[in-house]
């Protein structure tokens, strides 16, 4: 049986993952083309342009999961002291206008109790865990629906504070949506056969 601290780092391990993943769909690859191959100076363009792909999908997993890495710490110390965890000081951590920050807090208490979930349980890894904590496919997508709409409730309220084209904004708020949404789902029927 894993210890708290195993399973909060097969939790992050998983997180990471599901980071990297979403990644992939939100930051464009550049696409290489024949003539790439046969002009040396466009295959070195391909190069520089495919270097700032493999950055810009690191930083969006960093990004991505720094709220999330903050909600398993709290998670964890809070569960070994036996105290309630602090939503409203992990929210103030967060880089969001005030008038967002009560959404994402929902957020946060959402994550929080999903990682307090799954670090009670047993389990020597994340597929396990889950299915301990929520028993079936239903609760645990009742979970994923709740997380997908606190999220959509912050990104709505980020798209008017965001300086980038609205259109832009909307194409990347749209596609980390429906990828996370479905990623989660192809994760239950995964986890939950």
């Amino acid at each position: 049986m894993a210890s708290t601290a195993e399973k909060k780092a097969l939790i992050l391990e998983h997180e990471t993952a599901f980071a990297r993943n979403l990644a992939t769909y939100v930051i464009d690859r550049p696409k290489l083309s024949v003539w790439m191959i046969l002009i040396p100076i466009l295959f070195v363009y391909y190069f520089y342009r495919f270097q700032r792909y493999a950055e810009g999908r690191k930083t969006f997993a960093e990004h991505y999961l720094m709220s999330r890495t903050r909600a398993l710490d709290e998670a964890f110390h809070a569960l070994n002291s036996g105290r309630e965890p602090d939503i409203d000081h992990l929210a103030r951590l967060s880089d969001v206008p005030d008038a967002i920050r009560p959404f994402q807090a929902d957020v946060i208490r959402v994550l929080v109790n999903h990682f307090v979930s799954l670090l009670r349980t047993d389990g020597d890894d994340f597929e396990t865990l889950v299915r301990s904590a929520y028993r079936d496919r239903t609760n645990y997508l009742l979970f994923l629906n709740r997380l997908n709409q606190t999220e959509k409730e912050v990104y709505t309220g980020l798209t008017s504070h965001l300086r980038e084209t609205q259109e832009e904004v909307n194409t990347v708020v749209r596609t980390i949506e429906l990828q996370s949404e479905k990623l989660r789902r192809e994760e239950a029927e995964r986890i939950f056969p």
